[in-house]
């Protein structure tokens, strides 16, 4: 039955891979920072539309946002199989973390699974979610809290990157912005009746710096200060850092994040400025199930010989999911050149035919994991017990 399976899914994305491949160019080409993803986001849902699915557009109130669907002709009593998609870009790097290719995946993923729905006659339904500003405002976090995931037993996306994984442990992520208010004044005529808000953010960045010799190994803060002033004589009345928190748990980003403040407070405390602090949101750190994890590491490991990479850093708003959801956030080796992600190169790589081609290969063995969970109960039922005692820890 597996292999009946295997060559289903490989058929249906071997026929779309063409198709796959000018649209990742297309959204490769013409890079849309997050929330601002309208040509991507009508490319995909045109491409899914133009093959005979259902797709829902502007869901959880994301204008670019979308969930693409099919049920089994035997109904929908079995699984829900979820994948995702990601499409934004990154300011001025462009594609610098592949979500050209991340598109595409999903896409191919639930084009294999739709197949085997409909070849095998087993019941469920597979669903792609179209998830809209990954690098920004994590809008997955945002479609979590409308519900839209709710029903879904499984979900996986892919990820490019340097190397492989299937238990990528990523960081948690705190966003901040930090703004400070002072008084302007003449910088040469009075500067002693002005408060230097522009002052404040560099003793909280002088502050920050120092108190990183005391940070553990897997921590990391980093930031900018996105205004420090409007001209050289004048004192300034206002400043504002963009600032990330990251751990490796939960609970040590609440430890982390109250440090972190404090030092904020600290900045204000010395320059004679107010300030506030506005936490636009939190990625979670992303856990795989080890079942689906495992056999996705001996289906890379079968192709490529090499060993999975461990500790690779970054944070995504699908760990999120992971907490809510069985999951499989999948990293795949991009072109093998070991370029690392957010990079110029790394964004040049993900539009080669290399990246194409290890991205339909990675496809292809995600939908085989999903399509085992499908029609093969034992499997599922160790996939859902590694899942509970996982969260049992």
């Amino acid at each position: 039955m597996l292999i009946s399976v295997e060559k289903i899914i490989g058929e249906a994305i071997d026929e779309a891979s063409d198709d796959l491949r000018k649209l990742s160019a297309a959204i490769h080409d013409n890079p849309e920072r997050a929330m601002k993803e309208y040509k991507a986001s009508d490319l995909l849902c045109n491409y899914l539309i133009s093959k005979g699915f259902s797709v829902e557009r502007q869901v959880g109130g994301l204008e670019t946002s979308f969930v693409a669907s099919y049920t089994s002709p035997a109904g929908a009593s079995g699984l829900c199989i979820g994948f995702c998609s990601e499409y934004d870009a990154l300011p001025d790097i462009g594609h610098g973390c592949g979500h050209n290719l991340i598109a595409i995946s999903g896409i191919a993923m639930f084009l294999g699974i739709a197949r085997v729905l409909e070849t095998c006659r087993v019941p469920g339904v597979v669903k792609l979610f179209g998830t809209p500003a990954e690098e920004d405002i994590g809008g997955k976090i945002k479609m979590l809290d409308k519900g839209v995931f709710e029903g879904t037993d499984v979900l996986m996306m892919l990820h490019p990157t340097a190397g492989y994984s299937g238990s990528w442990h990523s960081q948690c992520c705190l966003e901040m912005v930090v703004e400070y208010f002072g008084k302007s004044s003449h910088a040469a005529m009075a500067p002693w009746d002005g408060i230097n808000a522009g002052s404040a953010s560099v003793i909280a960045l002088q502050i920050l710096g120092v108190m990183r010799e005391q940070l553990k190994p897997d921590w990391r803060t980093h930031g900018i200060i996105t205004h420090g002033g409007s001209a050289p004589n004048v004192i300034p009345a206002y400043s504002r850092i963009e600032y990330t928190v990251r751990t490796s748990t939960e609970r040590d980003l609440g430890i982390l994040r109250k440090r972190v403040l404090r030092c904020f407070d600290a900045a204000a405390l010395a320059s004679g400025c107010t300030h506030k602090v506005t936490e636009a949101f939190a990625y979670l750190d992303n856990q795989d199930n080890p079942v689906l994890g495992s056999m996705y590491e001996e289906l890379m490991y079968k192709q490529y010989k090499v060993p999975p990479v461990r500790g690779v850093g970054g944070s995504t708003d699908f760990g999120n999911l992971s907490k809510r959801f069985i999951s499989l956030h999948g990293m795949f080796d991009q072109a093998g050149t070991g370029v690392p992600n957010h990079t110029v190169e790394f964004a040049r790589d993900a539009r080669t035919e290399e990246a194409h081609k290890r991205t339909i290969f990675a496809a292809k063995s995600t939908a085989l994991i999903a399509g085992r969970c499908l029609v093969d109960v034992d499997f599922w039922n160790s996939v859902k017990h590694a899942h509970k005692q996982k969260h049992l820890q």
